[in-house]
């Protein structure tokens, strides 16, 4: 670790343990090097007179050293930079004190008042700066003339009001192990770096994780930094990204950001026993350590589950605000992997009765925006909006014929559910539209339903009329057409009775008694 002499303002080896201070700076043009600190043209580069200032400082408190990040890394060398970005939380955390100087805040104003430039300052907005806001036992904060405003202790409030982070945090009362994943990841989510890597790398010390330096790896290092959290630790709030997100196309588990943590403040881990003791039936003789591991597939995890139209309803062993968190989850028709579509309160998804089990579940840590579904036993919802419409789908010999839901589209708004004998989903919209696509277990024949758009939504509650028309390809699903002598029904009634279906899908396709047993036992094993 170089050090730059306070007097000298040269670099320095020094033996031992030396008590030095350290600068907390935005970078700007024109800043003091490595190699320009030895050089004479150093003193005419706009950036010196904040290292002359950073010494005087130190010096005037009684310490003859001073670390620099911009002329005391020889950033040239890559071992040297990885080296120094893997210890940086350490060195800033041994300082004896830690100078944040903000460029942008006049000395003038109170840096406690409600619109003061204090709170606006980019310093809080950068990446770096959160592990150099966290680390230090002491901070003095100086402004753009070198006058001291104040320190982290007698701003705590102020700062913990515009990071987010906790001010027992900031007093290092709490230590960061005793912080979920998520939560830890929430105070970085507004923050920016130049590099796209370094949203990742200047997190490490925060999670108390190393991993080498792949610049230009872009936001895979973000997911080798997930990975690299998950080896040490078992919170499982590392998951509970994406709450209220209104999207729901299928995803990886893991996050593309730190910018996907935004709505994580409140999250906090629960311990394994009482995250079991919410699920008594499930954890019945079942390990409740949640433990996970990750392989060429995914990610290998134990979860309490609830069996849904396409895949699982799973609770994390984590709480939002209080309340359990949940993940609605899709499973692939190809290898059985699971993907993410939203995160939750556990209390706010629509289950089928009935108690959880705890399941084996693979989930996928690389995105995957195309994949087919398994049906799911057949259940009915409850708890509706208080303004929906639900559209209930009528399959008849479609499973037995040896077809099933391989995919799904539908417009924003709707989720779609199993229920007996078809399908059903509920809207608010006042257009929607959904496309069914089925394909034969072993043939792969295939046949696409759409159920169109109606234009008023009065119309609609009045009549039920869909107008659904059936075709039998898609521009991005190929499959096979029906074999001679298939056929495919779709029928609507122009006005819907209670409890009748407003759509009626119906397969006629010749099949031996062979093929007929084959795609009964393949449904069985499936549903």
């Amino acid at each position: 670790m170089r050090l730059l002499n306070t007097r000298t303002l040269k670099l320095e080896e020094p033996r031992g343990h030396p008590k030095y201070a350290i600068l907390s700076h935005v970078w700007s043009d024109e800043e003091v090097t490595f190699r320009d600190i030895s050089e004479p043209h150093a003193a005419n580069l706009a950036e010196y007179s904040k290292i002359e200032h950073g010494c005087a400082q130190a010096l005037e408190d009684g310490y003859d050293y001073i670390w620099v990040d911009t002329c005391c890394i020889d950033k040239s060398s890559s071992a040297e930079l990885s080296e120094a970005i893997n210890s940086m939380h350490r060195w800033y955390e041994e300082a004896v004190v830690c100078y944040a100087y903000l460029r942008d805040v006049p000395s003038e104003e109170d840096p406690a008042a409600q619109y003061s430039k204090f709170r606006q300052s980019v310093w809080f907005q950068r990446g770096w700066t959160l592990q150099e806001a966290i680390a230090p036992w002491r901070i003095d904060f100086f402004a753009r003339d070198w006058v001291k405003i104040g320190t982290k202790e007698s701003l705590s409030s102020v700062i913990s009001a515009v990071t987010g982070v906790d001010e027992r945090v900031l007093l290092k009362i709490t230590p960061l192990s005793e912080v979920s994943v998520a939560r830890k990841m929430s105070w970085a989510s507004q923050r920016q770096t130049t590099r796209v890597e370094d949203r990742a790398y200047s997190l490490m010390g925060i999670f108390g994780v190393h991993m080498p330096l792949i610049y230009g790896e872009g936001r895979n290092a973000f997911i080798r930094l997930q990975h690299e959290i998950m080896r040490t630790s078992n919170d499982q709030s590392i998951f509970a990204w994406g709450i209220w997100s209104t999207t729901t196309t299928m995803s990886s588990l893991l996050a593309s950001s730190p910018r996907c943590f935004q709505k994580s403040a409140l999250v906090d881990r629960i311990s394994s026993i009482d995250f079991a003791r919410q699920f008594p039936a499930a954890f019945n003789d079942t390990d409740c350590k949640p433990h996970f591991s990750t392989d060429n597939r995914g990610i290998r995890i134990s979860l309490p589950v609830k069996i849904t139209p396409s895949g699982y309803t799973a609770a994390l062993a984590c709480s939002n605000n209080g309340r359990l968190v949940g993940i609605d989850l899709r499973v692939s028709c190809e290898d059985g992997i699971c993907y993410k579509i939203r995160t939750g309160d556990l209390s706010d998804f629509s289950w089928p009765d009935g108690e959880f089990v705890v399941r084996d579940l693979v989930l996928s840590t690389t995105p995957n925006f195309d994949v087919g579904v398994f049906p799911s036993p057949a259940f009915v919802p409850v708890g509706l909006p208080p303004v929906s419409k639900r559209i209930c789908v009528q399959t008849v010999r479609v499973n037995e014929a040896g077809f099933v839901l391989r995919k799904y589209r539908h417009s924003l708004g709707q989720e779609l559910y199993a229920r007996a004998g078809g399908l059903a989903w509920d809207t608010t919209l006042f257009e929607a539209k959904c496309v069914l696509a089925y394909q034969n277990w072993t043939s792969g024949e295939g046949f696409v339903v759409t159920i169109a758009q109606w234009e008023r939504m009065q119309d609609f509650f009045s009549s039920g009329f869909l107008g659904p028309y059936c075709c039998l390809s898609h521009p991005n699903w190929a499959f096979k057409p029906l074999r001679s002598g298939g056929r495919v029904t779709v029928t609507c009634p122009r006005h819907a009775f209670p409890n009748s279906p407003d759509v009626t899908i119906l397969v006629d396709r010749p099949q031996s008694a062979k093929a007929r047993r084959r795609n009964a036992r393949l449904i069985q094993n499936h549903a």
